[in-house]
């Protein structure tokens, strides 16, 4: 018997909902947690709770949403408006839709009149305050105030603004209010009409106070919301912009180009969403998918226009061009100096493992010798491929750089980016490392600049000036520059070099640093740009631009 009676206590309890027998008590605490929306959601689940939550007699119910709106609507402060409960009041500012034509996405609420619509719902049901008395067939029978006790708002009735009248704005009545207020004047007496108007005028004041505080209250929660949703729409554009630039290729470095990543569609499509969710992993999945097939064709074509326009350049031009491309590589792909730290220490700690199982498996095998060797020549060329902030200022003194290898021996050809990342930078770093490790002698324009302190003193000289004075048998002093004003002596006056080399142009007179008295000759003329701070540390890059002019 107690079997069959569970069964069939089983049987009753599978066609119900276990959730419609929770105790009306324990309801109104679940419900004293939630927000207006969820409780919406709530009241459509049966009518159960719908009874509940919907009841226009419980002071139970009135009191749940009031504290969900008090608690979960910040902007949301003033009680209803009369005659308006707090279901109601809950509805008309967290709905979105026109209530009467039910077009979606609109939130503009018109507190005179206390509805949500859209701008052609609300010129239907609205009337300018010049329309009135003809709208009332009435012309003389009514006063001008005899609308005092009603809510207006102000705005057009047709788009656009001209000259004519009812393109300008007006107060905008609601027609219906406008028709129950005829009805109710026109019964009155003289006497009673004008204590009437007088008593309308000061609940007219009152009321158009209130909905003056109501719309400020709107209008605050409107704009904290723009806000919010602008600084979402950012924080989405900013991790799309870091996501790119995290992503990695095979060696390490940045797998697009911002410069043409920023002409793709896809990712001007992303960057000008108006979406305010979180850009997730599934969502980067899906862009990048997109965006590596478009960009690899842009990048093609952007190759070939650039092959075909460098086919024309003069071969020091074109020499410079490729130098420029790898001080823009360099540039572009520098990593962070934490990144770099980061990094490097990863590789010591590597390289010290490696030799610790290297020295514990000494007595084993050739083959497992050999694995821990290819590990170490991997770690080796891994870390070739960082090139650090303080190398910089060796670049244009590496011998590679100076006489970069081109394809088939012509600089006119571009550099495959592979060729630039696995073979001439890593090998641009190791040139910079000997020359910061193994400093040049001081008598050396390379030793002097870098190592001797020299680049501002007046100790270099022109060596085109010098045999020029050797070849007319002449003994005048050598006039002697700063760094950078000798390499500005070679690019004008009477030299006008197209593109200088430094140990053959150049002089330098380390002993002439100082006079007799022991004061220092320092240059004159200092870098006022960019392109000018570029030229007084080695390179000729920046001639381009004079030379392609």
């Amino acid at each position: 018997m107690e079997t069959e009676f569970s069964y069939q206590s089983l049987n009753s309890v599978q066609g119900r909902c276990l959730a419609t027998q929770i105790p009306p008590e324990i309801f109104i605490n679940i419900c004293q947690d939630l927000p207006p929306t969820d409780l919406l959601s709530l009241a459509r689940v049966c009518k159960k709770f719908y009874s509940y939550l919907c009841s226009t007699n419980s002071t139970t119910t009135q009191e749940i949403w009031k504290n969900s709106r008090l608690t979960f609507l910040p902007f949301v402060q003033m009680p209803p408006p009369e005659g308006m409960m707090e279901l109601q009041y809950v509805k008309l500012v967290t709905e979105r839709g026109c209530q009467f034509c039910k077009k979606p996405r609109i939130r503009k609420v018109y507190w005179a009149f206390l509805v949500r619509c859209c701008r052609k719902c609300l010129e239907d049901r609205t009337i300018r305050l010049d329309q009135i008395r003809h709208h009332l067939q009435s012309p003389n029978l009514i006063p001008d105030d005899f609308l005092s006790g009603l809510t207006f708002t102000t705005g057009f009735y047709k788009s656009g603004w001209d000259r004519s009248p009812k393109h300008r704005p007006a107060n905008l009545y609601w027609i219906q209010n406008v028709n129950d207020t005829y009805a109710e004047y026109i019964k009155l007496d003289v006497n009673g009409r004008r204590e009437w108007i007088k008593r309308k005028r000061e609940e007219g004041k009152i009321k158009m106070e209130e909905v003056v505080k109501r719309e400020i209250e709107h209008e605050n929660e409107y704009w904290t919301k723009t806000m919010e949703n602008s600084k979402k729409r950012d924080d989405r554009a900013s991790m799309i912009d870091y996501l790119i630039r995290k992503e990695k290729n095979e060696y390490g470095f940045p797998r697009f180009k911002m410069s043409i990543v920023e002409q793709c569609s896809t990712y001007n499509k992303a960057m000008m969403s108006t979406s305010t969710s979180p850009f997730t992993e599934r969502a980067w999945i899906g862009f990048r998918n997109k965006l590596i097939p478009e960009y690899t064709q842009l990048f093609s074509s952007l190759r070939m226009q650039r092959q075909e326009t460098e086919r024309h350049l003069s071969p020091d031009v074109a020499i410079q061009t490729r130098q420029m491309d790898i001080v823009k590589t360099i540039f572009e792909l520098l990593r962070p100096e934490g990144e770099q730290r980061q990094f490097s220490n990863t590789v010591t700690n590597t390289t010290v493992n490696q030799q610790q199982q290297q020295q514990q498996q000494n007595t084993s095998s050739d083959s497992d010798n050999n694995e821990p060797s290819e590990n170490g020549n991997q770690i080796k060329n891994n870390n070739n491929f960082v090139f650090e902030n303080f190398l910089i200022k060796y670049l244009p003194w590496c011998p590679t750089f100076r006489n970069p290898p081109f394809v088939n021996k012509d600089p006119r050809i571009l550099w495959d980016d592979d060729f630039l990342m696995s073979v001439l930078i890593p090998q641009l770093r190791e040139e910079a490392l000997y020359l910061k490790n193994y400093p040049a002698p001081i008598d050396t324009v390379c030793g002097a600049f870098l190592h001797g302190g020299l680049n501002n003193k007046r100790v270099f000289g022109c060596k085109l000036c010098i045999n020029n004075n050797n070849n007319n048998n002449t003994q005048d002093i050598p006039q002697l520059y700063s760094f950078f004003e000798v390499r500005l002596h070679l690019t004008k006056d009477e030299h006008k070099v197209r593109m200088i080399n430094d140990d053959s142009m150049i002089e330098v007179y380390p002993s002439l640093s100082k006079s007799a008295d022991n004061t220092s000759y320092s240059g004159q003329l200092f870098p006022r740009n960019k392109p000018e701070v570029f030229f007084a540390a080695g390179f000729n890059c920046n001639l381009i631009c004079n030379l392609l002019n």
